[in-house]
């Protein structure tokens, strides 16, 4: 994927046919397995952190971007890299190596996914080390971790998934976004 700011909708489109057209190709044999049904794998955006790579649900994925012009808000974590306008929109940006206690990322040579919840007005930007590709991932093949994990993103894994003998975090981005970490500057009406 380029640098350049785009929507994944028509990478997502080709790939949605692409997976279809395969589904219907291939008929199983007497016997043999059926092919998994395009609902069974769910489209997951691949990106690194720290010669980790980690996988977010793409649905919730609207843009990726180079890293923006911010501006920096006082009396809020590190992590919080600032604040940027995005085609009129004000959106935060969270620093992913940052809230992970690293170094932060380059605004040079990182990159932005800008995510949001399905049923709320809420987006935020993560910067990332890489957007590596979008993978359609098997629900089956999300496994549990076999060993107890670390850090501040343990608590909203949903699992490892292995990619080329590599594992691959698969983050519960839902779950994070609506942490009580990510959501302390949030103005709610109540």
């Amino acid at each position: 994927m380029s640098g350049d700011s785009s929507t994944l909708a028509d990478a997502l489109a080709a790939l949605d046919d692409r997976l279809a057209a395969d589904a219907l190709a291939s008929p199983a044999a007497p016997g043999a397995d059926a092919p998994l049904a395009v609902a069974d794998v769910q489209q997951y955006v691949l990106f690194s952190v720290a010669s980790t790579t980690y996988a977010v649900p793409q649905a919730l994925v609207t843009e990726l971007d180079r890293v923006p012009k911010l501006t920096m808000v006082p009396h809020v974590p590190a992590w919080v890299r600032g604040v940027c306008n995005l085609r009129g929109d004000v959106l935060s940006i969270i620093d992913v190596r940052g809230f992970m206690g690293l170094d932060f990322t380059s605004p040079y040579t990182g990159q932005m996914l800008v995510v949001r919840l399905l049923d709320e007005d809420f987006s935020v930007g993560l910067l990332v080390d890489r957007v590596e590709r979008i993978a359609g991932i098997p629900r089956d093949d999300i496994r549990p971790s076999a060993s107890p994990l670390e850090g501040a993103l343990a608590t909203y894994l949903a699992g490892v998934w292995t990619l080329d003998g590599h594992p691959v975090a698969v983050l519960n981005l839902d779950r994070w976004l609506r942490s009580p970490e990510i959501r302390q500057f949030d103005v709610r009406e109540i």
